[in-house]
């Protein structure tokens, strides 16, 4: 796969002639990748179009993604900011979307995060998930708000036809929340 986007950072050589500021791998689990593919990538653009010296190199992840050892060797790459897919740090609102990680792991891994150095982080919330008032989501907000992260993206919960969540739309097993 890194070939493919080793081969499309060569084809694009023309059109930039000053270093890149941003560098943003994302869509997807990037954060899947190997160290050393990340390494060929980043290597790659620095060679065709070279990065800036204070260029923001930001990584998508999930927390599940992110041991320990990982965010030290993502840091010593030269990655410095990280968006961290968290969703909820409700553990039924995390079952429910079927994310992989637990609620803990996920203070954890910012917690991680922060103690490797990383001070540019982004986490990612989920609103308008079924719930019977707005509390799980004031708690949400309150725990990334008591986290010291830089950013907090917050996504409304869209049910697309064609996913589990548009099959229990349509089967009555959830309901839309009211605007």
């Amino acid at each position: 796969m890194s070939e493919a986007l080793l081969r499309e950072i060569e084809l694009r050589s023309a059109e930039h002639t000053i270093p890149v500021t941003s560098v943003y791998f994302g869509g997807g689990t990037p954060s899947l990748l190997p160290i050393g593919e990340l390494a060929k990538l980043l290597d790659q653009t620095q060679k065709i179009f070279g990065i800036a010296p204070n260029a923001e190199i930001t990584l998508e992840a999930n927390p599940d993604d992110l041991s320990y050892e990982k965010l030290q060797e993502l840091r010593q790459l030269g990655i410095n900011r990280l968006s961290i897919g968290i969703q909820s740090f409700h553990e039924p609102h995390l079952r429910w979307m079927n994310r992989v990680h637990h609620a803990q792991q996920a203070l954890m891994c910012v917690e991680k995060a922060q103690q490797v150095g990383f001070d540019n982080i982004s986490i990612d919330l989920i609103y308008a998930l079924p719930a019977d008032n707005h509390d799980i989501w004031e708690r949400d907000l309150q725990t990334a708000i008591s986290l010291g992260v830089a950013h907090i993206s917050a996504y409304c919960l869209t049910i697309e036809e064609r996913t589990t969540f548009g099959n229990w739309l349509k089967k009555g097993r959830i309901q839309p929340v009211d605007d």
